[in-house]
């Protein structure tokens, strides 16, 4: 007699020993995550949270900028701050601009204030432009070196009978030329180097010499324009240009050097490099001074300004590999050249998010940004798509710092819910940290600084640290690290490659955790909002737990983690069964 047997169930087990990132994808590898709190991948090939942060509970207010130069610095409340020491002067008022500081030698440049500062020493410090305005001025015509020109016949015809030496000036033309006569050759030969010397008590004292400036005020002399300061003293400036006469200026006068209003600024090759939307150009001051960006000589060392004829404003702008960039959303224009005239070439690629200029960073020997479609690594060709494990959703407002081989990057949904995304470049891996507001990177001695948004104030921290502490003084002088962190995460729906039912008998987790810490693990059975917990087990050394879970058969099966402290996870060994098509 035979009697009726079942068929003995087939099961498996799967280790997970190698962990990846955060993947936002309807199917993602089973050992990728699909939503991730406070994770890293700092222990790779180990899963385990991010560091702690540091905050400084001094330094907190409405901050408008933030740089590292040797020392942090930042704008809090109208003052500058460098390495934590309150700079008194200059003062920036209460303006609400976004700042943007640029390094050129010991200076620390920053717009759109167009101020400056010697970051060895803070009494050195200025305005980029300069204006002088008063009334009552002298033109008179001289040589080279400042000698006054007291006879000479201006005309338009030549004079006749003239004597070796006579002097005259030529007006017949746009614009008059002193000439002197020379025997010898028997005609007027053009003297060189003539100049006109704008005497007035305290015009010389806020220029320098080679300055480019613009006189306005000036149009009974005929000179009103722009011109190279060429000669300078408290009380007159010499440019090249010629009167009739000497003249005097009763009305009143400027004499100004101005400095574009520029949108983006960087430094590249000892020039400061911006660009204007509202006009479509690009500028460079004269090589090593900050202040001249209209000095026109036809010598290497001379000011540059170009215009563009692609639609759309600059979005951001940076040096790279000798070149420099200035971004649009759809396309960027590279600079090339070591000396005016400089060659400007433009490739159609996708370029930074209008939202998302502070995005662009480099890491190594990479750019990486916020374009309108996704994150991009950019090395001089075409930009890679390196975001798409993010998924789908449109980020915008992004803000990102770098250290390490890690990309940070602060970006919003399309709810307006701020995400911290880390990239980690060597591994080309996502992870999630959490909803932190970030207005603000900066990279100081292999810290990641950054200002965040907490409540009704601003606040600096630090979000990747060698050194937690700093090497600072003032109200940067120390930091407190963050209480025991809490994370979680959820893998994605398990099971998708068996076309039949199945179950899961346990879990082997192998990890440890320091004292206090804790782990839980619950599940979700065929995409159910339900979670169901089967385990919390607390840890303080390394060690194996097992965790009994004994789910219903089902097609597919997610599991969340969470837990709290510093627990690092080796291994996940999973026992599952293979049923039949019915739900049992």
């Amino acid at each position: 007699m035979y009697k009726p047997f079942l068929d003995k169930t087939d099961s498996r087990n799967d280790l997970i020993s190698t962990f990846g990132g955060y993947v936002n994808k309807t199917i993602i590898p089973e050992n990728c995550f699909a939503s991730q709190q406070n994770m890293s991948l700092r222990r790779f090939p180990a899963l385990s949270p991010r560091s702690k942060r540091a905050y400084s509970d001094s330094a907190k207010g409405y901050f408008y900028g933030l740089f590292s130069k040797e020392k942090l610095c930042y704008i809090r409340d109208g003052y500058l701050y460098i390495g934590g020491e309150k700079i008194l002067e200059p003062y920036f008022g209460q303006s609400s601009d976004e700042r943007v500081f640029v390094s050129m030698g010991s200076r620390l440049v920053i717009f759109p204030d167009k101020v400056y500062i010697n970051t060895k020493d803070f009494s050195d410090f200025g305005y980029l432009e300069a204006e002088f305005t008063a009334s009552g001025a002298e033109c008179r015509l001289c040589s080279a070196n400042g000698e006054a020109y007291d006879s000479y016949l201006p005309s338009a015809t030549e004079p006749q009978d003239p004597q070796n030496g006579d002097l005259w000036l030529d007006i017949s033309g746009e614009a008059p030329v002193l000439k002197q006569f020379s025997e010898s050759m028997g005609s007027w030969l053009e003297l060189s180097g003539t100049r006109v010397k704008i005497i007035c008590p305290g015009i010389g004292t806020q220029f320098k010499l080679h300055d480019g400036v613009t006189l306005s005020g000036f149009e009974k002399a005929g000179i009103s324009g722009d011109y190279i300061i060429k000669d300078i003293g408290p009380e007159f400036i010499t440019i090249t240009a010629a009167v009739s006469s000497t003249i005097t200026i009763t009305d009143e006068f400027t004499v100004a050097r101005r400095v574009p209003d520029m949108d983006f600024v960087c430094e590249s090759n000892n020039r400061l490099w911006g660009c204007s939307s509202e006009k479509n150009e690009i500028y460079a001051s004269r090589l090593g001074d900050p202040t001249n960006f209209s000095a026109y000589e036809g010598i290497s060392t001379d000011s540059f300004a170009v215009s563009v004829g692609t639609d759309g404003e600059f979005t951001a702008c940076t040096p790279y590999r000798g070149y420099v960039l200035f971004f649009k959303e759809n396309c960027v224009h590279k600079i090339y050249g070591q000396n005016p005239p400089y060659t400007v070439t433009t490739s159609y690629i996708r370029g930074v998010e209008k939202t998302s200029t502070k995005s662009l960073v480099r890491l190594n020997e990479t750019l990486y940004y916020k374009s309108p479609t996704g994150v991009c690594a950019y090395e001089g060709g075409v930009p890679v798509d390196v975001g798409s494990d993010l998924g789908e959703c449109r980020y915008t407002r992004a803000v990102a710092g770098a250290v390490g081989n890690r990309y940070y990057v602060c970006m919003s949904d399309n709810r307006g819910e701020r995400h911290l995304f880390c990239f980690d470049e060597e591994r080309a891996m996502w992870t999630r940290e959490d909803n932190v507001d970030i207005s603000h990177f900066a990279v100081n001695d292999s810290n990641l600084y950054f200002v965040e948004r907490h409540n009704e104030y601003h606040r600096i921290g630090i979000i990747d640290s060698d050194n937690m502490y700093g090497y600072f003084s003032g109200e940067l002088k120390g930091f407190e690290i963050e209480d025991k962190l809490t994370w979680s995460f959820k893998t994605g729906l398990w099971g998708l490659d068996l076309p039949v039912n199945k179950y899961y008998n346990s879990f082997t987790i192998r990890g440890k955790g320091e004292k206090g810490s804790w782990l839980k693990v619950s599940y979700s059975i065929n995409s159910s909002e339900d979670f169901v917990e089967c385990a919390k087990e607390y840890l303080d050394e390394t060690g194996s737990f097992n965790i009994r879970i004994n789910s219903p058969r089902c097609d597919h099966v997610q599991f969340a983690f969470e837990g709290e402290g510093d627990v690092t996870i080796f291994s996940i060994m999973r026992n599952i069964g293979v049923g039949s098509e019915v739900y049992v």
